[in-house]
């Protein structure tokens, strides 16, 4: 028997087919092993969700959903609080494109699991018609994986990568402090674009260093770092905490000094 649930299941199977194919074509830019594996495994499963008439038939879903639920959901957990490897290419950002796709991988293999599984039980009671809430939650999943999709695809146009860890240590840093900044003075010689590793130790308040004289600034919430990039003239510039909703600490300011050569 095939109810609505597990219709949804064979869907979901295919969304996450499409999904493994865009993440390839996309953001890979090429297919690993297991990607083909999850992609050609989806695929039979949906078609033997749509096709075979049988009421245990949605076991087939749910022993895909726990088997790749098993390989991606705990990975993706652990991704997120592990510390990055500084020689990986990469930083775990909100705006990773990796990131919105892993999540979505993620829900997309949980909701397959749940929908077979309740496909599986809706059989077994005989219990055809599902309830009030289902069109809904159906039509919402479809616009979120959509969604995801699209906001990780354009994400992937406009993601900056080329700098890891180790070269963002070897760049001249400026530390924001609670109530202070290091160093209080930089002297550099002019002719060239200047690269800062900025480092916010502050208080949250205090999330935007800026140039003001140089119109330049960088956001950073508490604990987060950045880059800066300017190529001012020769003069004395300073830098420190921008005002921001309200607040101002005159303590955490600098001073960038830039000879002529």
């Amino acid at each position: 028997m095939i109810n609505s649930y597990t219709r949804l299941a064979a869907t979901l199977l295919f969304l996450q087919i499409a999904t493994i194919i865009l993440t390839g074509l996309f953001l890979l830019r090429h297919f690993p092993v297991i990607h083909i594996l999850n992609g050609v495994i989806a695929l039979i499963v949906a078609l033997l969700l749509f096709f075979i008439k049988w009421k245990w038939t949605p076991i087939l879903g749910m022993l895909y959903g726990v088997l790749f639920s098993i390989l991606t959901v705990p990975s993706y957990f652990i991704s997120m609080f592990r510390h990055i490897d500084p020689e990986y290419n990469a930083m775990l950002e909100a705006s990773n494109p990796f990131f919105g796709i892993s999540t979505l991988t993620a829900l997309l293999v949980l909701g397959i699991l749940f929908f077979s599984t309740a496909g599986l039980v809706a059989n077994l009671r005989q219990a055809q018609q599902p309830p009030a809430w289902f069109p809904k939650v159906r039509s919402a999943i479809y616009g979120a994986t959509i969604m995801g999709l699209l906001i990780s695809l354009y994400l992937q146009q406009h993601w900056v990568t080329g700098i890891n860890a180790t070269s963002m240590e070897k760049l001249p840093t400026i530390v924001m402090k609670p109530n202070s900044v290091e160093p209080e003075k930089i002297e550099v010689q002019a002719g060239e674009p200047l690269v800062f590793h900025i480092k916010n130790q502050s208080e949250n308040k205090c999330h935007i260093l800026q140039f003001p004289e140089l119109s330049e600034s960088v956001h950073m919430e508490q604990g987060r770092s950045g880059l800066i990039i300017i190529d001012p003239e020769p003069g004395t510039y300073t830098y420190g905490c921008k005002p921001h909703h309200g607040y101002m600490n005159e303590n955490i300011k600098g001073t960038l000094i830039v000879k002529p050569r």
